[in-house]
């Protein structure tokens, strides 16, 4: 390729500079601990981790060479917010129903997030470098800075939903 050529006329093959992304996504979190590992680290059984997993509140996004699931201390934080929410007199069962309905909507958003991101940058990207090598690290860069702010964005928002909800219940309720 020349100087100033841009690759829309040499696209690179679908996959070039994957392994890289995808190292970027797995460094988000240190997974180190099997389910029995989490389950002594946060003070809980095996079963109560495998119904989170189950209803979608507890996903392992690395696994080991062997196939095992690992989590990380983000996991360990997310599972201790949901025994929080049980020792606070939540039923398990309202818990699991929770968890799925929040799995089915991050599902939803996440799907459309990651649409969005192939659509409006890993395509233009394509489209526009001058070199894999310039894809890729302007990819990762974007992606570094995209999943922070999308993560602000989408807790910020359900706080706020859940603010506001909260509100009105409670005025009905005085009514």
């Amino acid at each position: 390729m020349r100087v100033g050529e841009n690759m829309s006329s040499s696209t690179p093959p679908k996959g070039t500079g994957n392994a890289e992304l995808q190292r970027a996504v797995s460094a988000n979190d240190d997974a180190v601990y099997d389910l029995p590992a989490l389950a002594a680290l946060v003070g809980t059984t095996p079963t109560l981790l495998e119904a989170l997993e189950r209803s979608g509140l507890l996903l392992a996004n690395q696994h080991d060479a062997t196939g095992t699931a690992l989590y990380s201390d983000a996991d360990a934080a997310a599972v201790r917010a949901g025994l929080t929410l049980l020792d606070a007199g939540l039923p398990l069962t309202e818990l699991l129903t929770i968890a799925q309905h929040t799995d089915e909507a991050i599902q939803l958003i996440a799907k459309h997030a990651v649409d969005a991101f192939i659509a409006f940058v890993r395509d233009p990207v394509h489209g526009t470098a001058t070199s894999p090598t310039e894809a890729i690290g302007r990819l990762v860069t974007a992606y570094e800075q995209m999943l922070p702010a999308t993560e602000t964005l989408v807790a910020h928002h359900l706080r706020r939903r859940l603010i506001s909800e909260a509100l009105e219940r409670l005025t009905a309720d005085e009514s």
